[in-house]
């Protein structure tokens, strides 16, 4: 969406408060204060305001981590204006020679005024914006001749300079402080010429901002919500890919991004945290952001048919509510992690596994899931993954090795990875057999258990050490699979990534850090059951190198081990869409069925 841009970033109202930056400048500026007022020198105040003021006008947007910090700390913009301007004032009055009374009495009117015109410039703004609807973020759509937004609240002083009234108000504070100066060294006249200046400055844009944003301003409130809603029915989007989860769980959107852009009927995705948008650049179709479940109801036309889920969270209830489409339970991973047999998917229509291993998954755990609606469609996210032929000893071939384990879970029942326990290893044992090493940690590592976050920070430092083939892989939405295309070698935790690395039927191994007998593991895991297994004492590695050096005697093993796993043969992706084309027939036909009772 083409956005008119400030030469410095726009301040968004309601979004300025101070943080960890700003409290230490504004302690600067205290105690340059007292400084000034302990040696006499007043200049050493004004010098002491001079960065915190920097920082306000060229103010960019801060790192998140820096304004939780002072979450509660109320020292806003005018806040921080009213104690530079308060200080300085202090130094100059108690410093000798006596200023001119006249000159600071102007000047600290000046310093009031100011403070209540970035109050009132910013509680303007604030009204202006509780007055919009536009709380739907929307990407990829048509929207008013927009194909992003909501763009930001037009500021009027900007229509007419180069900078937004809030940088305009704060840098006229360069005045201020010049007039105090002026007004130390004696200089009888232009300190309140100055403070004047200021004044009218700070008329004109409240003055401005009145006209544009008071109960009669010219700029039309955006209603872009409403639009929103009339894109989403012009679209008619038959298929829904609804998505919530935590900010650091955006991961299991990306996983899909592929598989939406190849999707012909329409499509339109649903995002319940605008966290996510930043990770869904790789996602082509139709995306909104939908804050509350009024606005959900208002972008779900009588047009959608299936709605897609690859998260199981409390917000999906939310969805499943509406009445209409049919809902399907896709997950992001097909593995033996009890994450991926919940008896929460009860309240789904259908649940799409990967193979029918993942049907026998739920059958043996026996918990209520009605085996009629798991349907193995494939994992269309393979279509690219490289199957490797039978071959030979790799003579003059240097192995190389991804190491792709998992992470710790959310509780110690789902904590299957081998990162603190068995990482730095398993890693430096495949470098000192001569192989590179590609290491791919899972992007919640170390998110519960410190100690899996430290390991992970040795590996990778022990992983860029090594060099030449080695390195740490970008968590890009894809780059696992181009890894799997490099790697001769998987070695993993269970996870979906064994059963995925499945699609090359290259060999791998599997961590079993907690030293279960092989036939247990095995039997509890039977994505397992054709891999090398890897105790703590990590006495099975040199057997899964030469595995895949060329010894291979697991190859047959593997093909039907993929086979069960991975569901049908053909292309996956031709084989996935064809599915989404028959739960559209049988929403339709299910509708047809309701509309006649």
């Amino acid at each position: 969406m083409s956005r008119r841009r400030p030469a410095i970033a726009a301040v968004r109202f309601g979004q300025d408060s101070s943080d960890v930056l700003d409290l230490a400048l504004v302690g600067v500026v205290v105690v340059a204060a007292v400084v000034a007022l302990l040696v006499g020198l007043w200049g050493i105040a004004v010098l002491g305001a001079v960065p915190s003021l920097a920082a306000d006008v060229l103010r960019g947007e801060r790192p998140l981590r820096l304004r939780r910090l002072v979450r509660r700390v109320l020292l806003d913009r005018p806040e921080r204006s009213l104690v530079r301007n308060g200080s300085v004032a202090a130094a100059v009055a108690a410093t000798p020679p006596t200023s001119v009374f006249a000159n600071l009495a102007f000047l600290l009117i000046a310093v009031m005024v100011l403070h209540l015109a970035l109050t009132a410039y910013t509680a303007l703004g604030v009204r202006r914006t509780q007055r919009e609807r536009a709380g739907i973020t929307w990407r990829h759509l048509q929207v008013a001749g927009e194909t992003e937004g909501p763009g930001e609240l037009p500021d009027p002083v900007q229509d007419r300079l180069p900078v937004d009234g809030l940088r305009l108000l704060t840098a006229s504070e360069v005045l201020v402080l010049g007039g105090f100066a002026l007004a130390a060294a004696g200089v009888g006249v232009l300190p309140w010429l100055l403070a004047l200046v200021v004044l009218a400055i700070t008329g004109w844009t409240l003055w401005t901002a009145w006209r544009a944003w008071g109960p009669r301003g010219g700029h039309r409130v955006r209603d872009s919500d409403v639009s929103v809603a009339q894109a989403v029915a012009d679209l008619a989007p038959e298929v829904v890919l609804y998505f919530s989860s935590p900010a650091d769980g955006t991961y299991a959107l990306g996983v899909w991004a592929s598989v939406i852009n190849a999707c012909e009927r329409p499509v339109l995705v649903v995002l319940r945290e605008p966290a996510h948008l930043a990770g869904v650049e790789t996602i082509l179709k139709p995306t909104i952001v939908v804050p509350t479940v009024t606005d959900l109801v208002a972008v779900t036309p009588l047009s959608v048919r299936v709605v897609l889920y690859p998260t199981n969270v409390v917000k999906n209830n939310e969805m499943i509510r509406i009445p209409g489409p049919m809902h399907c339970f896709i997950g992001h991973g097909d593995s033996d992690k009890v994450g991926s047999f919940s008896p929460l998917n009860r309240m789904y229509d259908e649940i799409w596994v990967a193979g029918r291993a993942a049907v026998e998954r739920y059958a043996a755990v026996d918990e209520g899931i009605d085996l009629n609606v798991v349907r193995p469609v494939g994992r269309p996210q393979l279509a690219d993954i490289r199957r490797a032929a039978p071959e030979a000893a790799m003579d003059g071939h240097r192995l190389t090795v991804l190491y792709a384990p998992t992470w710790e879970g959310f509780f110690d029942e789902a904590d299957y990875s081998s990162v603190a326990a068995l990482g730095e290893r398993i890693v430096q044992g495949c470098l000192d057999a001569g192989a590179d090493v590609l290491f791919k940690p899972h992007p919640l590592t170390g998110h519960r258990l410190p100690e899996a976050g430290k390991a992970r920070e040795a590996i990778d430092d022990l992983v860029r050490k090594a060099g030449g083939g080695s390195e740490v892989v970008a968590p890009s939405p894809n780059s696992l699979y181009e890894a799997f295309n490099r790697a001769d070698l998987l070695i993993s935790d269970i996870s979906s990534v064994i059963t995925d690395f499945l699609a090359s039927r290259k060999p791998y191994a599997v961590s079993n850090r907690r030293d279960v007998p092989d036939l247990e593991f095995r039997r509890l895991f039977p994505s397992a059951s054709a891999a090398e297994l890897l105790g703590s004492d990590l006495a099975a590695l040199p057997a899964a190198l030469a595995d895949a050096a060329g010894a291979d005697p697991r190859r047959a093993q593997r093909e039907a081990l993929a086979m069960h796993l991975l569901g049908p043969e053909g292309d996956p992706m031709v084989v996935f869409l064809r599915e989404i084309d028959d739960f559209v027939a049988r929403s339709d036909a299910r509708l047809a069925g309701t509309v006649r009772r």
